[in-house]
């Protein structure tokens, strides 16, 4: 798996000539070890145990810079942007009953066939979010049931 790592971004920030300031670093430590997939807010709140006076600007700027940079991928699910910082092509899935994302390999669910829409649309990619119950929420079910 390809994570989002500190030296890359590090290379990056200084040809870029930005400051590299504890609080960047500590969000890229952050989502390094990261084994879910954090909001924002996650990431603020992980930032400010460390930086108190880290500001959510300097948070959501960065997490916006490692996006545009290729460093960082989006979640839209449930009206929540989360982050993900497996940088592989892979999948997701959504429990609906905890609302855990866990990362799907693509090669569990097979090659997406091959297809044209209509218009001139040309495909660069796709992703799939696979849904229903994690194991835990499904556990828990049958035990209530039972």
């Amino acid at each position: 798996m390809k994570r989002l790592t500190a030296q890359e971004v590090i290379a990056l920030i200084r040809t870029r000539g930005l400051k590299l300031t504890p609080q960047r670093l500590a969000i890229v430590e952050y989502l390094q070890q990261c084994t879910h997939h954090p909001t924002a807010e996650e990431v603020l709140a992980a930032v400010n145990a460390r930086f108190p006076m880290a500001s959510r600007a300097t948070v959501y700027n960065t997490l916006n810079w490692l996006r545009e940079n290729g460093h960082l991928m989006e979640i839209h699910e449930g009206g929540v942007m989360r982050f993900d910082p497996n940088l592989e092509p892979h999948h997701h899935f959504v429990c609906r009953q905890c609302g855990r994302v866990e990362d799907v390999e693509s090669e569990l669910v097979g090659p997406w066939p091959q297809c044209t829409l209509p218009g001139r649309h040309v495909i660069e990619g796709f992703d799939l979010t696979l849904r229903g119950l994690c194991a835990d929420c499904a556990q828990s079910g049958q035990a209530a049931g039972a």
